[in-house]
């Protein structure tokens, strides 16, 4: 019983923690670092394209998390802003794959940019034995985390 209220003030800790963390390590308003109209479910599907090159609508779904028809809205308004566009795959015309352009590109490198500026900022006030620690502890939670996903545990 007494492991179960250690966990349970773990839990609040982290409760207490993640809101401040994701407000400092994710940028919630980018529009307001470049003047740009631009949400953050946006922000991480035009991410996600910059680390994966294309993908299909499907894909980004699936990686944020999204219904799909809400991501093919979303990638809709980021085509109209020019920072995507969608290609037809020529080998079978179902396929469309959604591309970063060179506006989107230069957008979400900026947006990165900036926040690796301030992240920096952040890990220099660290020691390097903490800054390790820091990374070991969130890869480990993230493996976790996935693994629990993947055998498909419901809450």
């Amino acid at each position: 019983m007494r492991k179960k209220k250690e966990l349970y003030n773990y839990i609040f800790r982290l409760d207490n923690l993640l809101p401040v963390l994701i407000k400092h390590f994710q940028i919630p308003q980018p529009h307001k670092l470049l003047g740009i109209k631009i949400t953050l479910q946006q922000y991480l599907a035009l991410n996600m394209l910059i680390k994966k090159g294309r993908c299909m609508v499907s894909d980004l779904s699936k990686n944020l998390g999204v219904a799909l028809s809400t991501m093919t809205e979303l990638v809709d308004r980021l085509a109209k802003k020019q920072f995507v566009k969608k290609i037809k795959d020529l080998k079978d015309r179902r396929i469309v794959w959604i591309n970063l352009t060179e506006k989107g590109t230069k957008i979400i490198q900026e947006i990165n940019r900036k926040k690796q500026k301030y992240i920096l900022n952040v890990l220099e006030k660290l020691t390097e034995k903490e800054r390790k620690l820091l990374i070991d502890i969130l890869e480990r939670i993230s493996q976790v985390a996935k693994r629990i996903e993947m055998k498909g545990m419901r809450i």
